[in-house]
């Protein structure tokens, strides 16, 4: 099954072509978040998943359609662990990413905002919930 995560992207960095955001939210201020599907990804979870697509995938999508049109090349997941380890104040946990689109249109979209967020693709086993660790 193939599994989409979206979110609102952060920043635009033009000169080396990036989009850079939250592709995946686990919490927000403490408490379970929740997506537009009702999806809730633990952290521990989200960890799992997060290494495998970046071993194995790295897939972005223009808009969950279609074929890869870039790769993530940064990903990072921010944990209430890894935030206190690095002494960072972060009120949310999740993973942070920047893609790069395969074409200057597409990052044109995001810069005008007509795009407000981006999709990552990826797949795991026939399941309707992700478990907690």
């Amino acid at each position: 099954m193939d599994a989409i995560a979206t979110s609102q992207f952060v920043k635009v960095n033009e000169e080396l072509g990036l989009i850079m955001g939250w592709a995946i939210i686990c919490t927000e201020k403490g408490e379970p978040y929740f997506d537009l599907h009702g999806d809730h990804i633990p952290p521990d979870s989200m960890i799992k998943a997060a290494t495998d697509f970046m071993v194995h995938s790295r897939v972005g999508k223009d808009m969950h359609r279609g074929d890869q049109t870039g790769s993530v090349v940064f990903a990072f997941p921010m944990t209430a662990d890894i935030a206190k380890a690095f002494e960072i104040e972060c009120e949310r946990e999740g993973l942070m990413i920047a893609w790069r689109p395969d074409n200057a249109d597409t990052l044109g979209k995001f810069k005008s905002g007509e795009y407000t967020g981006f999709s990552i693709g990826g797949s795991y086993g026939d399941i309707e919930e992700v478990p907690d660790a």
